[in-house]
């Protein structure tokens, strides 16, 4: 329903271009920063309303610390935005003020370790594990990998026939719900007997058991990034 609301959108401002102009008045190339990070973008100028522009970000931030305010859990993530823009700019007046529809190819994603809580052991839905027979817990979070976005901006080379101009953007991301994996990596039982590769199997289906329910309650934790703001300030210029 997001993404065909967000498609009706985006046809409107188009059908409100004059198409008998439609036809390429310049083309700006540019730089800005943002909440996915730096990044580069190129923008066709095709009447006196319509820009269409593509843009690329990327970020990385390590040791990104998340806690599951329900379980308590920490996480340790390894945080890499990384995203490919194809919009639409509308300029209802001819000049610098925009709305803006399009979509986001969304690479973004978290690669995380659990943490052990200070007595060295993991702790999953109330039940403690030892880190003698757990040597790590990682986790892996995605989202959809395509996201609608809608949102205002400026643009003040657009009305310009050649030079620099400053760019902004404000808008939202429906980048869906998230999806959460885990893996954990036991510690090597040596020679192990008949018992004790008994109780290793009983806490390997334990611990798969609580994680599953981990899964669920972290997952609903990241849910609260569904709707992402987006923003983003730049420099262009007009060839």
């Amino acid at each position: 329903m997001k993404k065909i609301l967000l498609s009706s959108v985006l046809l409107v401002s188009i059908a409100s271009a004059d198409f008998n102009a439609f036809k390429n008045q310049g083309l700006t190339a540019g730089a800005q920063i943002g909440i996915f990070g730096l990044g580069l973008n190129v923008k066709d100028k095709m009447n006196d309303y319509l820009g269409v522009r593509a843009s690329f970000d990327m970020l990385t931030i390590n040791d990104y610390e998340v806690t599951d305010e329900d379980t308590k859990t920490k996480y340790n993530f390894d945080l890499k935005l990384q995203d490919f823009m194809l919009v639409g700019d509308y300029h209802p007046w001819k000049g610098s003020f925009k709305t803006t529809a399009g979509v986001i190819m969304n690479k973004s994603s978290l690669d995380g370790e659990v943490t052990p809580s200070e007595s060295l052991s993991f702790e999953f839905q109330g039940n403690t594990y030892s880190t003698d027979d757990i040597a790590k817990v990682n986790t892996k979070a995605d989202f959809d990998p395509i996201a609608p976005y809608i949102g205002i901006g400026w643009d003040t080379s657009f009305a310009k026939k050649k030079g620099f101009g400053f760019t902004f953007d404000l808008g939202i991301i429906f980048q869906g719900s998230a999806e959460v994996d885990y893996s954990v990596h036991y510690k090597e039982l040596v020679n192990p007997t008949a018992i004790e590769a008994e109780i290793r199997e009983k806490l390997i289906n334990d611990i798969n058991k609580d994680l599953e329910k981990e899964k669920i309650s972290l997952q609903e934790e990241l849910d609260k990034f569904e709707i992402l703001p987006y923003v983003s300030i730049g420099f262009n210029y007009k060839f």
